[in-house]
């Protein structure tokens, strides 16, 4: 075989043709993060889904505000996850989205032993409740209910433990993560989540629409999403981050 010849070879072969692209994250635990394995299990959904279409992703860790602003100045490929709402937003206007990557569960925890039951937003009238400053809650224009705000979700589940809170709305992995991370076993073994689903978020990757490549990558990017949630690696995944493998 002549040098044209060998030459014609590699440059033929899959992994000479392998796409590089750069994404803006973040820390959310346990769903992203420079700290866990694989960069967390959404990261690894998102790793993993372009790479059964051929692209590897680097990903560059920023305070969300810059991640965001990475992103909308095309500093970057995209980035990862975000809420994108209504078609008239100004996110939406100005960002492709992919397919839902994941999709939170939002309850309310409160302490053992405490009679709470809700079933609609007029049933938190009365209550003391944990909310997180600059955070928006849907219920806290209902009359009667006091939100009591903290820097973050941990502090208020602190304020939970001590019976300075009824009880606290976050997210349920997030919380359970919280529980099991950063408290003693007792103090997390005192904290019940309430029964149903106060809201429920979809989060996707958003990529600049000036971008005109942007487009394909997204629909390659939710072509591997659906191949990997066919696998049934997506669901193992979500299953290990539930069970707090990551």
């Amino acid at each position: 075989m002549n040098w044209k010849a060998l030459l014609f070879c590699i440059l033929a072969v899959p992994w000479a043709r392998a796409e590089t692209i750069t994404l803006s994250n973040g820390e959310w635990l346990p769903y992203l993060s420079k700290t866990l394995p694989h960069y967390g299990a959404v990261s690894r959904i998102v790793t993993e889904a372009f790479a059964l279409e051929g692209i590897t992703v680097n990903y560059v860790f920023r305070p969300w505000p810059r991640a965001y602003a990475e992103a909308q100045r095309g500093l970057v490929n995209g980035s990862l996850v975000w809420s994108v709402g209504p078609p008239s937003t100004e996110r939406a206007r100005e960002f492709l989205s992919s397919d839902t990557v994941l999709e939170a569960q939002s309850v309310f925890f409160h302490r053992k032993g405490y009679n709470f039951t809700w079933t609609k937003d007029a049933d938190l009238a009365g209550l003391r409740i944990g909310g997180v400053a600059g955070y928006e809650y849907r219920f806290e224009e209902v009359p009667g209910v006091h939100l009591d705000r903290a820097p973050n979700e941990e502090l208020n589940l602190r304020k939970l433990v001590a019976g300075r809170v009824d009880v606290v709305p976050a997210s349920l992995d997030v919380g359970r993560y919280i529980l099991r991370t950063r408290f003693k076993p007792e103090e997390a073994a005192g904290i019940a989540v309430a029964t149903g689903r106060y809201n429920t978020t979809q989060y996707r990757l958003i990529m600049r629409r000036a971008d005109a490549a942007n487009a394909g990558y997204i629909e390659r990017f939710n072509r591997g999403l659906r191949k990997l949630k066919e696998s049934g690696k997506y669901d193992q995944y979500m299953a290990d981050l539930a069970a707090g493998r990551y």
